[in-house]
């Protein structure tokens, strides 16, 4: 049975109206794609430890010891950011968006919408799951935001994603707790329109409403289609070592690829329990962040961002030995830029696959002059995968570098 509390908590934010939800209720709606390509976007919610990934660009450390047999198969943006995006903690909830939440009122013209929800909501749903948002670790701040800039619930570990993907199910009950969600965002319109004054706000609530009674609409179509079952290759408590056992997620997320169970997805590594089964971490993620020059604490982030960076590299061999890597367009990128300073300058980018005509490096800065931003990094994937006007903030320049010989 669906908890009234939690359901509810996911649309927490829809009586936080901005003027950026009226705008984004009223936004004309392009006709829908049908997909040329996967998209999996992966992110380690803290950022990686700066030097490591930007002194000596594409020839740095962490590209020389992890990605440098991908060379011609993968670009690395050097200097890339997103003007006006500032520092602290809340450049992780806007790794996908380009945009702060507490940002959205300055900027009415723009939608903090994350590019999985983007692509989600621009293309017509082929697969069982038209997203998934999986956190390894049951933690970290939300990347995944709706049209109505509201958080979207993850699934949360491997045993989670499993019984989401591949797990045998009781129909019965998936109807059942459609029906409980229904009841429930049908007592919130029933109660809208008792007490309808017309204003915007509550427009665009209403707006919000349907949104989600369609997405249960969609999944209860789906029920029809048979589910495919596989075994559980792996034990219950492997999740709770995150970075030790990635590999069980990302075979996971390779399989709902391969199988057709979906075209995109987000896959975050929280700050949580990123130290478990790692010899030598003592600190959590966050603490080793806050490194002081100390030793020992870098020492901790470059273990904790090896066994990251070596999980995205099993993955893209994954996709390379399935033939899906020149189908699928894999993004690792940070919101929060360098694990120690806290800001979104020189963001860690590093894209792959997905049959873009790839550069080795594309310089992303020219002094403190942008050369191409996050928003274009966006819009480009968008262009790949078969949008006709992409466009992401409202920003439709493209990197040109990745479509030309």
């Amino acid at each position: 049975m669906v908890n009234r509390r939690s359901f509810l908590a996911s649309l927490a934010a829809s009586s936080i109206l901005s003027p950026s939800e009226v705008f984004a209720a009223k936004k004309k709606i392009e006709p829908r794609v049908n997909l040329k390509k996967n998209v999996v976007l992966i992110n380690l919610d803290l950022g990686l430890y700066g030097p490591n990934f930007r002194d000596g660009g594409a020839s740095s450390k962490y590209m020389t010891e992890h990605f440098s047999e991908f060379k011609g198969q993968m670009t690395y943006f050097d200097g890339i950011s997103q003007p006006g995006m500032g520092g602290g903690h809340e450049c992780q909830h806007a790794t996908f968006t380009a945009l702060k939440y507490e940002h959205r009122e300055h900027y009415p013209e723009k939608l903090m919408m994350s590019l999985d929800q983007v692509i989600a909501d621009g293309s017509i749903q082929e697969t069982r799951h038209k997203y998934l948002y999986h956190k390894l670790n049951r933690s970290g701040n939300h990347m995944s935001w709706n049209r109505f800039e509201q958080p979207m619930i993850s699934i949360d570990g491997a045993n989670s994603l499993y019984e989401t993907l591949f797990s045998r199910s009781d129909t019965r009950l998936d109807k059942a707790r459609i029906r409980r969600e229904r009841d429930i965002l049908s007592t919130l319109a029933r109660n809208l329109r008792r007490f309808w004054r017309g204003n915007p706000q509550e427009e665009t609530m209403k707006a919000s409403l349907d949104y989600h009674l369609a997405v249960l609409d969609e999944r209860e179509k789906w029920l029809k289609v048979s589910k495919p079952y596989q075994k559980k290759a792996f034990a219950e408590n492997e999740e709770n070592q995150p970075i030790p056992s990635c590999d069980n997620n990302f075979q996971l997320i390779y399989d709902a690829l391969e199988r057709e169970q979906t075209k995109i997805a987000i896959v975050q590594f929280g700050p949580w329990a990123l130290q478990q089964g790692l010899p030598g971490v003592e600190l959590g993620h966050h603490g080793n962040t806050h490194h002081g020059n100390y030793s020992e604490r870098i020492r901790g982030l470059e273990i904790i961002d090896a066994g990251v960076l070596t999980g995205v590299k099993n993955f893209l061999h994954k996709l390379q030995e399935g033939g899906l890597y020149d189908d699928t367009v894999v993004l690792f990128h940070c919101g929060m830029a360098n694990a120690c300073h806290h800001d979104n300058k020189r963001a860690p980018a590093f894209l792959f696959g997905g049959g873009f005509q790839h550069k080795e490096s594309i310089a992303c800065l020219d002094g403190k002059e942008h050369i191409y931003t996050t928003s274009n990094m966006f819009s480009s994937i968008l262009k790949q995968i078969g949008f006709s006007n992409p466009s992401f903030q409202n920003d439709s320049k493209i990197v040109e570098e990745l479509f030309k010989a």
